[in-house]
C-alpha cells in the first residue's frame, strides 16, 4: 500500500469517526443544524437530501472526500515530517474545516450560507476529530509499512 492509499484509508477512517460525532451532535444532542451529509447534498444537489438515496449518496461522497483529504494530509506529512503528528492533524483538520466553510460563503450557497455558531463549533470539532484520527491511522499504517514493506 503506497502513501496515496495509506492516506486514503486514514482519511476515510477519520471521516467515519467525524461522521459518528456529527450524527450524535445532530440527532442526540440537537446541537448542530448542518450535518456533513447536508453539506455534500447541497454541493451536489443544490439542497439538503430529501430521500434516503440522496442522504446515503451524500454520506458516501463525504467519506470519499474525507479520504481524498487524507491523501493530501499524507503527502503534506511526508514533506514536513511526522514529529508531533497528532498536533499537526489537529491543526490541519481545523484549517481544512475553516477553508471548507468559506465555500458556501463565497458562492452564497442558500441552505449553508447562514450558519449558526453551534453548527460551526460542532463541524470544527468534527474536523479536529478527523485530523486526530487521520494522523493516528496514518502513523499506524506508515509504521507497519516501514516494518514489513507491505500492509
Amino acid at each position: 500500500m503506497d502513501r496515496f492509499y495509506r492516506g486514503f484509508v486514514a482519511g476515510i477512517s477519520g471521516g467515519i469517526l467525524m461522521t459518528i460525532w456529527d450524527l450524535i451532535s445532530f440527532h442526540l444532542l440537537d446541537f448542530t443544524e448542518h450535518r456533513y451529509l447536508d453539506w455534500c447534498a447541497v454541493m451536489l444537489l443544490g439542497d439538503r437530501p430529501s430521500t434516503i438515496i440522496e442522504a446515503v449518496y451524500a454520506l458516501f461522497t463525504h467519506l470519499v472526500w474525507a479520504g481524498f483529504l487524507g491523501i493530501i494530509f499524507a503527502f503534506i506529512v511526508k514533506g514536513i515530517g511526522e514529529q508531533g503528528l497528532l498536533a499537526k492533524g489537529v491543526i490541519i483538520g481545523f484549517i481544512i474545516g475553516f477553508l471548507l466553510y468559506t465555500i458556501p460563503k463565497l458562492f452564497q450557497t442558500g441552505p449553508l450560507y447562514a450558519t449558526p455558531i453551534e453548527s460551526v463549533i460542532s463541524n470544527h470539532l468534527g474536523a479536529v476529530i478527523w485530523g486526530l484520527t487521520t494522523a493516528y491511522v496514518l502513523h499506524l499504517l506508515n509504521k507497519k509499512y516501514e516494518e514489513t514493506g507491505e500492509i
